[in-house]
């Protein structure tokens, strides 16, 4: 967490998963009972939260890490009662409890895009925290958890551009992740434009806003990395490599590998071998 994975521990308090009954809201006293870290999962429903001086959105994905000392108000939207996932805590450096003055919490606000991960990773939190054998191995996966939306949260933060919604952020992100994952089955820019519902320049253009890459250039990336990967763990012979990134033939495989990396590919795998 400065990393609060590295240089602290966690330690938890009450832990719970709720549906907010018809008339739930957050008041004002509440935040001044708050003595803990409490760490905020929604995953279902709708409502509005005041955290100090910003307002947000509680809709699925959205995580609240509330601090003593801040200002909290929330209510829901009586047609969407919210469902939220909660973790008290503190942190902890060796066996001693770490003063709230001396960490700042990397985030407060943030939207995860792996809602299913994080609420299974709170729900077996919570699971375990009720056996008494279980309480080490549910400190170790939420302080993983912080780790994780924490790194996330900064990614986001890099990614941002003026003038992007989260939504344009989200689309160009799946695109990013699936030329990543199939980098030999990549359709065209075209294909993927279409599939985003965006023209091909405009696609273009936010791609590059979020990803600082042309998908153009992406996708060269994406397909030398993996060609790097098989090279190293595989034996697949160059040319095999070449046609399942879907290279036209190995010559241009080995020209376009040599421009990004200084050595062809033979080169680069009997570099491995000497090793």
């Amino acid at each position: 967490m400065k990393s609060p994975q590295k240089s602290f521990a966690v330690e938890l308090g009450i832990v719970g998963r709720v549906r907010c009954e018809p008339g739930w809201h957050l008041g004002p006293d509440w935040a001044r009972g708050l003595h803990d870290y409490d760490l905020w999962f929604v995953w279902a429903g709708r409502g509005q939260m005041t955290a100090g001086k910003t307002e947000c959105a509680l809709v699925p994905g959205t995580c609240v890490w509330m601090r003593p000392g801040n200002h909290y108000v929330a209510e829901q939207d009586l047609a969407a009662p919210l469902g939220v996932n909660f973790i008290h805590f503190t942190l902890k450096r060796g066996d001693r409890a770490l003063p709230l003055s001396a960490f700042e919490p990397p985030f407060e606000v943030m939207r995860t895009r792996h809602l299913e991960l994080v609420d299974t990773l709170m729900r077996r939190v919570i699971e375990l925290r009720a056996e008494p054998a279980g309480l080490g191995v549910a400190e170790a996966l939420t302080g993983a958890l912080l780790m994780d939306l924490t790194l996330e949260a900064a990614a986001t933060t890099r990614m941002s551009a003026p003038g992007l919604d989260q939504h344009h952020r989200d689309v160009i992100l799946q695109a990013a992740a699936e030329i990543r994952e199939s980098p030999g089955r990549v359709p065209t820019i075209a294909a993927l434009a279409r599939k985003a519902g965006y023209s091909v320049d405009h696609f273009s253009r936010v791609f590059l806003k979020v990803t600082r890459q042309r998908p153009q250039d992406y996708v060269i990336n994406a397909k030398i990395d993996r060609a790097r990967q098989l090279l190293s763990e595989s034996n697949l012979t160059i040319g095999m490599i070449a046609e399942a990134l879907g290279f036209r033939d190995i010559f241009f495989f080995s020209r376009q590998f040599r421009q990004k990396t200084g050595e062809t590919p033979t080169e680069f795998r009997r570099g491995l071998r000497r090793i």
